[in-house]
């Protein structure tokens, strides 16, 4: 199961960057492959909420159905997807106030489906994944900072 971790500081206080971060309807703000979320995830999500997202990552396009499944504010937010591909998704922010900021890191780890979809991310795919979840740290950095 390929996982991808990846760790920022942000330079605003952990209850922002938690309440921003666990609000799905802004992951389009700062992540490159949230395309369009359906309403319902516009407020900061606790356990046992569903929301549904349209994604374009790795060079594919999918449609997640969510699931909270761990909510402890500010610290840790955990949630789980399955794509209508066939793939499922574990996606998990953990924070850390840090140096007057906050220390976010972003953990997502997925299951593929079928051996086209293995061969596809071990060839292409994952290395894809892997820049664009570089860059939407920086972007939640920069988005958060104002800059």
């Amino acid at each position: 199961m390929p996982q991808l971790q990846h760790q920022i500081h942000i330079a605003q206080p952990i209850e922002q960057v938690f309440d921003y971060v666990s609000t799905p309807a802004r992951w389009p703000e700062w992540h490159p492959s949230s395309l369009r979320l359906e309403p319902g995830a516009e407020t900061p999500l606790s356990v046992g909420s569903h929301f549904e997202e349209d994604i374009s990552a790795g060079g594919r396009e999918a449609h997640l159905s969510w699931t909270v499944i761990e909510c402890q504010r500010p610290r840790i937010w955990i949630a789980k997807a399955r794509a209508d591909n066939g793939v499922t998704l574990r996606l998990e922010y953990r924070l850390t106030a840090e140096g007057g900021g906050t220390v976010f890191t972003r953990l997502l780890s997925y299951e593929l489906p079928g051996l086209l979809l293995k061969l596809y991310n071990r060839v292409l795919g994952q290395r894809r994944i892997e820049r664009e979840s570089v860059q939407s740290l920086r972007q939640l950095r920069d988005v958060l900072s104002g800059s």
